[in-house]
């Protein structure tokens, strides 16, 4: 669940006035400079550099590019003004040198925004290190940067972002985000790249460390390490009332890829106790794509679901991640039992590598499977998977209940003592292959070898490309699903064929 509060914006408008007095201009791009001795009544030069972010983002048109020097500033950061699609408006640290926007000693009251883009569009905000905005007060939010209100053509990259925190009780649904992408009006929020960032030690409560949510369309999420939060690492979301309009109410067509997630851990904030952080969510959006990430000792690893009965996940595809060592499922879809028939549909979950999950039971007390399907999955496609298990009291696939239909298992491979369970929250596993394919009409072409054909623990380092009779044949699947690469990078496919798994094995070269 998530919670969003409204907010103020005297900023915003307070930005807007003043813009009106800035200095007249030429057409040639120009560079401002801020530090923290400077001064904002000096003219923003390197040698008599202005004082505050502020004051240069005021002076700053189409083409602009504002640099801020080592040092710390203790301001919310608001974006008057757009660039150009041919002349973006930049705002980045100086090269070598740590410029830290610092939330701390900040009164957060309703939403308290550390870095606002609303409604601009062209912007590139660069290597800035965001941190230290904590509440610990019911129905406050906590941000560290908010793009929102139709911005467009916003690049988020290489910036450091940490230690923002709301620690008020649980019941109180406490709501914090290391970056918050909102679709909140007509227009959508388009073109939004999140790329290269660090992410840590956030306490979201029962929010997300990086939350695309309502009318977002066209994004991508690319290239970051996050890691030490709490509840939600990467959630594409919709049906939460980000917009009151439904048929805008959820993002959409957005690509999450080559990220590296591991130690989402919900004993890290107020909802200890239910294993719940994942690293990657799909919940309540259409047409995601995720894939090529990293994913390692998370409670959850990417969930294709839905929280809200009139928002199915639907179109979106799961493949080549490889995800290791987390507390309960690997990958899952459906609806939540006994709360949701929202349900997925129309998704595929191939050429995954899982390794080594289910260390801890479910909320019933159930082994939930490193690959699982609750309520209301329709018409997925669950292929070449290589699940790799080290314990007989794991299970390789766990559907739950009889709801649903449509769903196609295709030449996975099974590796280690466990078993599947078909269509009961609890109960016998099924320990055979052949009984596999008999209850769930399909994997005909499955694979399964006995032993764990990885026999370490896993790390975020350890090499997962099969070999011998691991490295078995895929199949080619409809349109583009299998996807262009491996998880390495490397073409998913070799002289027509492909490998079961995220990782395709490589010919030697020869000289």
């Amino acid at each position: 669940m998530k919670s969003y509060t409204a907010i103020s914006f005297a900023l915003a408008a307070a930005a807007l006035l003043c813009a009106a007095t800035l200095h007249a201009r030429t057409d040639r791009p120009a560079r401002y400079y801020v530090a923290a001795d400077g001064d904002d009544a000096a003219k923003g030069s390197l040698r008599r550099p202005f004082r505050t972010i502020n004051r240069a983002l005021r002076q700053a048109r189409a083409g602009d590019t504002v640099f801020v020097r080592g040092g710390t500033y203790r301001e919310q950061v608001v974006f008057p003004s757009s660039g150009r699609p041919d002349a973006r408006i930049v705002l980045m640290a100086y090269r070598g040198e740590r410029a830290v926007v610092s939330g701390e000693g900040t009164d957060v009251e309703g939403r308290t925004d550390m870095l606002l883009i609303r409604g601009r569009s062209h912007i590139t905000v660069e290597g800035l290190e965001i941190a230290d905005l904590c509440t610990t007060e019911a129905g406050r939010e906590a941000n560290g940067i908010v793009v929102e209100a139709g911005a467009s053509d916003i690049t988020l990259r290489g910036n450091h972002i940490h230690s923002i925190r709301n620690t008020a009780r649980r019941e109180t649904y406490p709501s914090a985000h290391a970056i918050l992408v909102i679709g909140n009006t007509e227009q959508a929020v388009r073109r939004i790249a999140v790329e290269g960032n660090r992410i840590h030690d956030c306490v979201t409560g029962t929010s997300e460390a990086v939350t695309v949510n309502g009318y977002v369309d066209d994004f991508r999420i690319g290239g970051n390490e996050i890691f030490r939060c709490s509840n939600i690492a990467i959630d594409a979301a919709g049906g939460y009332a980000a917009n009151p309009d439904p048929t805008r109410n959820y993002a959409r067509n957005g690509v999450i890829c080559g990220n590296t997630i591991y130690d989402i851990d919900n004993e890290l904030g107020q909802l200890k106790d239910n294993c719940g952080a994942i690293a990657i969510y799909a919940d309540g959006a259409r047409g995601i794509v995720i894939e090529r990430n990293r994913i390692h000792r998370c409670d959850r690893g990417i969930g294709i679901v839905s929280e809200t009965d009139a928002y199915p996940t639907v179109g979106c595809v799961v493949r080549n991640n490889i995800v290791t060592s987390c507390r309960r499922t690997g990958i899952y879809m459906g609806g939540y039992l006994d709360y949701t028939g929202g349900g997925t549909e129309r998704c595929a979950i191939v050429n995954n590598t899982l390794v080594g999950n289910n260390l801890r039971p479910g909320a019933f007390g159930e082994t939930e499977g490193e690959l699982r399907l609750t309520e209301n999955c329709r018409d997925n496609t669950v292929a070449n998977n290589l699940v790799c298990t080290a314990s007989a009291d794991d299970l390789f696939v766990h559907k739950y209940t009889a709801t649903g239909h449509g769903n196609r298992f295709e030449r996975n491979l099974y590796s280690g003592p466990a078993g599947w369970l078909w269509q009961q929250r609890d109960g016998e596993p099924l320990r055979d292959i052949e009984t596999w394919r008999e209850a769930s009409g399909g994997d005909a072409e499955a694979v399964h070898i006995p032993r764990p054909v990885f026999g370490f623990e896993p790390q975020l380092g350890s090499d997962f490309t099969p070999a011998g009779e691991a490295a078995a044949e895929g199949v080619i699947l409809d349109g583009s699903l299998n996807g262009e690469y491996d998880f390495a990078g490397n073409p998913r496919t070799d002289g027509g064929k492909t490998t079961i798994g995220a990782l395709q094995p490589q010919k030697p070269t020869t000289r």
